[in-house]
């Protein structure tokens, strides 16, 4: 039966990454040492004596983001001025297409934002244009957090991944593999795979049954997704992010990439991935999975509220297994927004009570209900979700990935043009036959090398 509505397009912030381009709440009690570090020092990049108090006099917040967020800022922003009424925080958001282009300029302002979307911290921290928010993260206990909630915004010595923490985020995406419950049960699976090699099995006998067992769409670059599931956890989240990040002597061409790529240009050859994978775009490829011919589809969080519309109670969610069995579980997993307090903010104390109130329970059951995860400690309240609903094994995928340090920055945002130039091209070489896994692996290391101009 056909099932109309599945929606073809994922978020606004992964749309960036792919195709081109929570701290306790009640920790805003304590307060470290000294003045709060707004006054008087606007252009301080790096406040060592801040307060997680914001007193009771009126304050004004400038917040920008990108219009595909309003929705949950709005609703983020409306919860957090309730809970201190002496704060206005007034949005300004741009449309998505061009936040890459203006974002730069509304850090350098002399009257920037006192809260903005960082799309690069490196870039962000070359001037001293954001805060440094180590002292906020001791004063709230950030750290405390997962490891890789906070990694991809931390930088040092221009590289990120590590280092000073330069944003945090109001929630995540999360990808991995969804799965038709009846087709499963078809071919015999009780239990999700525990290894890439039963992963493999399980798609084998959906072929057998004349299936498709992993929809995956090539058109414009999507071939990239089953890869970098691969890699994440072979090469390991360490590796691949420091790669993302441009690490001094990072590289993408490594026996574990190079199996990866093999295994990927082999599914294809057995047919596990649809005919013309090549020709096919999201859309055709949703189509395939909501007609029930499709055992797994490789796709992320932005598909879970339309598939339990349209497919209520007929589709679970795991991560993509690890290379052997009992190894760890790794995702690409980006933020939805990350938040940073440009240095000249005259309002950084009351700037990084907003960022602390990020991974209050509250805000998390705005995340949920907004369909990101979470962020915050694993020790907090699970938010609310609608239980056999896709996005309840989504969530449950995500806590699983974050407690693993498994959040991966994706592959295609390692440069501006490493998409178009490199990653689309090059899969369509591999799933076309015209390409080795040697030679795929190797030129788009070439052409990452080239971006970089090293």
């Amino acid at each position: 039966m056909h099932r109309s509505g599945i929606s073809s397009r994922p978020t606004r912030r992964v749309v960036i990454g792919m195709f081109g381009a929570l701290a306790v709440a009640g920790g805003a009690a304590c307060s470290a040492p000294g003045p709060a570090a707004s006054t008087g020092a606007a252009a301080d990049s790096t406040p060592t004596s801040v307060s997680t108090s914001i007193g009771t006099e009126p304050v004004t917040l400038k917040l920008y983001d990108g219009q595909g967020l309003k929705n949950v800022d709005d609703v983020l922003i409306a919860a957090f001025t309730k809970k201190h009424p002496n704060v206005t925080i007034t949005p300004t958001y741009d449309p998505d297409n061009v936040t890459t282009q203006n974002q730069p300029r509304q850090l350098a302002s002399a009257t920037p934002p006192d809260l903005v979307r960082v799309i690069s911290v490196t870039a962000g921290t070359k001037n001293n244009l954001l805060t440094n928010l180590d002292a906020y993260a001791a004063a709230y206990g950030w750290d405390k957090m997962p490891t890789s909630q906070l990694s991809q915004f931390r930088a040092k010595d221009g590289v990120a991944g590590s280092g000073s923490l330069y944003a945090k985020a109001s929630g995540f995406t999360m990808t991995g593999l969804y799965y038709n419950k009846k087709l499963a049960a078809q071919v015999g699976m009780t239990t999700p795979p525990a290894s890439i090699e039963e992963l493999t099995a399980l798609m084998d006998k959906a072929k057998a049954a004349g299936l498709t067992g992993m929809v995956v769409h090539n058109k414009e670059g999507g071939g990239v997704f089953p890869f970098q599931l691969l890699i994440n956890s072979s090469m390991g989240p360490e590796k691949v992010s420091q790669w993302v990040f441009n690490a001094p002597g990072a590289t993408i061409k490594t026996p574990e990439a190079i199996a990866a790529a093999k295994q990927v240009q082999d599914w294809n050859a057995a047919g596990i991935f649809p005919a013309s994978v090549n020709a096919l775009d999201a859309t055709a490829a949703n189509a395939i999975f909501a007609n029930d011919k499709g055992l797994f589809f490789p796709w992320g969080n932005w598909e879970a509220a339309s598939l339990d519309k349209t497919m209520p109670r007929e589709v679970g969610f795991l991560a993509m297994p690890p290379a052997t069995a009992g190894g760890k579980v790794a995702a690409m997993s980006d933020a939805a927004t990350a938040f940073g307090i440009p240095s000249r903010s005259k309002n950084k104390d009351a700037a990084a009570a907003f960022l602390n109130f990020l991974s209050s329970d509250e805000a998390r059951q705005i995340a949920i209900d907004n369909g990101f995860m979470p962020s915050g400690l694993e020790s907090q309240a699970a938010p609310t979700i609608k239980q056999g609903s896709v996005l309840a094994d989504v969530t449950k995928a995500f806590a699983e990935v974050s407690a693993a340090g498994g959040q991966v920055p994706f592959v295609q945002n390692a440069t501006a043009g490493i998409s178009n130039r490199a990653w689309n091209p090059e899969t369509q070489l591999l799933l076309g036959g015209s390409s080795t896994p040697e030679q795929f692996v190797t030129d788009v290391q070439a052409k990452y090398e080239e971006e970089l101009k090293r």
